[in-house]
């Protein structure tokens, strides 16, 4: 029966999971967005779709969590040249940078919402750039040391954002328009989308001071590159995409990295802006780093170390199949030692004393003999089924209970009368007058009794007389 039991929980515990997971899988879920740029969010601002459209449409497209500083020692000459980095002065240095051939170049694309690039990803991406390799930088905020590097600025016109999106269709306004100009592949094109989804404009040149630090101040009026186009303009012909020519590398600064998300791609026909870019990268594989972003694997969770090293992955999967075992074992009824239930003690004698002692320092007789004749009544009525609380006078109450205790009807009313003076008037009674009418109540009890055990007795007999007179008839 036991074995029956624990059947049943376990099954009715599955099912109870399985309802559960079947509710939560197809109950509609709502869009989150949040911009993560990952491959794994199916999220309206993820890149999921995003991944998936361009590793079939393109021949070598991967994603991958590496830096440019990693991207760039997958070439031995590079690496080879980024160690010999503090033996050389950065004359020698940018001579002593050579092109890669063809074949071994590649085109890294980054899209992020806000990366911080620090000085070692500056460096590794201007020899990415000087071997000639084509770098696309699709960012909503170009943080300083990127700016101060090529020399650009930006500002912003519109805040990026879902809640804006959906404030902006619901006060009515139309959508904004991106001119793509014209290339050696394309012609001129427009296309339709809302203005938070390109809410930064690139500027040529930038022109800083730093009144804290005034040797840091910056004032450069021109990019700094060999040569420089402007393929993507606003409505109002500013600059929304930069292409930067470095060496014989190729730069692209563009600021709608929302457009290259699952909602960029699935918005309309605004697929063909995002491959209209996309077309710069040709001549050699596309490689999509999520290196900068707050989604890359293990860059904010604190088990990385752990998951990184075998041993310590394998003892971390062994504490947690240990733990699911102890969970289950310890799961399962025990029989618990039965604590000892001690009889209630009759506390009535000591109640009896406190109640007695609380009158006697009250000194109120009144109360008591209340108290008393409201027993006595009880009492009578259990014995008797005589209800002396009736509303009868007092006389027939006394001339019944003269017959109930067998005495003189005439005798017994002059105390009775006493005893019902005495409850009904404002005056406080003696004590010696409550405990002779309370002597007289204890009296009349046991003359009910004696009364009603003859009474009974008596009619027993005469039950037994008759019926044996019968039995010789």
């Amino acid at each position: 029966m036991k074995l029956t039991g624990n059947r049943l929980y376990f099954l009715l515990l599955a099912v109870c999971l399985l309802l559960v997971f079947l509710y939560q899988y197809y109950t509609p879920r709502e869009f989150v967005w949040q911009p993560t740029f990952s491959k794994y969010d199916r999220q309206p601002f993820g890149s999921y779709v995003f991944d998936d459209v361009l590793a079939s449409s393109l021949e070598g497209y991967r994603v991958v969590n590496r830096t440019f500083y990693q991207l760039l020692q997958e070439t031995e000459e590079a690496a080879a040249l980024w160690e010999e980095e503090e033996s050389i002065s950065e004359e020698r240095e940018e001579s002593a940078v050579e092109p890669l051939p063809p074949e071994a170049r590649r085109s890294i694309l980054v899209t992020e919402y806000q990366p911080v690039f620090s000085e070692v990803d500056i460096k590794a991406l201007q020899t990415l750039l000087k071997q000639g390799n084509k770098v696309m930088l699709c960012l909503d905020l170009f943080r300083d040391a990127l700016c101060d590097t090529f020399c650009l600025s930006e500002t912003r016109d519109f805040y990026p954002g879902a809640w804006y999106i959906k404030q902006y269709v619901r006060d009515g306004f139309q959508r904004d328009s991106l001119l793509l100009g014209v290339d050696s592949l394309h012609p001129e094109s427009i296309c339709t989308v809302f203005p938070h989804m390109h809410p930064n404009v690139l500027k040529e040149g930038c022109e800083r001071d730093r009144p804290e630090h005034p040797e840091d101040s910056i004032r450069c009026l021109h990019l700094n590159c060999d040569s420089s186009r402007i393929p993507v303009r606003n409505g109002k012909g500013e600059a929304v995409a930069l292409q930067l020519f470095i060496g014989e590398g190729e730069l692209f600064l563009v600021s709608t990295p929302l457009m290259f998300t699952n909602y960029g791609l699935l918005d309309g026909d605004n697929a063909s802006y995002a491959f209209r870019l996309l077309s710069y990268l040709k001549g050699a594989p596309v490689i999509r780093t999520e290196a900068y972003g707050i989604n890359s694997a293990g860059s904010e969770s604190p088990l990385r170390y752990l998951l990184s090293c075998p041993p310590l992955q394998w003892a971390l999967y062994v504490t947690l199949v240990a733990l699911l075992l102890y969970m289950f074992f310890a799961a399962r009824r025990r029989q618990w030692v039965i604590p000892v239930v001690r009889p209630p003690v009759n506390e009535m004698l000591r109640f009896t004393q406190l109640t007695g002692r609380l009158y006697y320092r009250r000194n109120d007789c009144k109360d008591l003999l209340s108290r008393k004749y409201l027993y006595f009544c009880n009492e009578v009525k259990q014995l008797t089924g005589f209800d002396m609380q009736s509303g009868e006078p007092d006389r027939e109450i006394s001339d019944r209970l003269a017959e109930k205790t067998g005495q003189d009807a005439r005798r017994m009313w002059p105390v009775f009368r006493e005893l019902k003076y005495r409850l009904r008037e404002q005056t406080q009674v003696s004590r010696e007058e409550m405990m002779r009418h309370m002597d007289r109540m204890n009296e009349w009890k046991r003359m009910i009794s004696d009364h009603e055990g003859v009474a009974t007795g008596l009619s027993g007999g005469a039950f037994s007389s008759r019926f044996s007179s019968v039995g010789e008839n």
